[in-house]
């Protein structure tokens, strides 16, 4: 059976990068994760997707005309 989430070990394992990398990432919030209380787990399939973007989590999102921003 396949998993279709990842702690931040499995995902160490399973993309080929250190713990210590993927959690700077989720610090900076490059890399798609979900917290759930105090874990951090990774969607197989976002991941995957990230990967095939080259590590960019998704399209920026659009900007506000300028007279909403006041």
């Amino acid at each position: 059976m396949e998993e279709r989430f990842y702690d931040v070990p499995g995902l160490s394992r399973y993309i080929h990068l250190s713990r210590s990398v993927i959690y700077r990432m989720v610090r900076t919030q490059t890399i798609p994760y979900i917290k759930l209380g105090t874990r951090t787990l990774f969607e197989k399939n976002q991941i995957d997707n990230w990967v095939i973007n080259g590590g960019r989590i998704g399209d920026p999102l659009p900007k506000l005309p300028q007279y909403l921003n006041r």
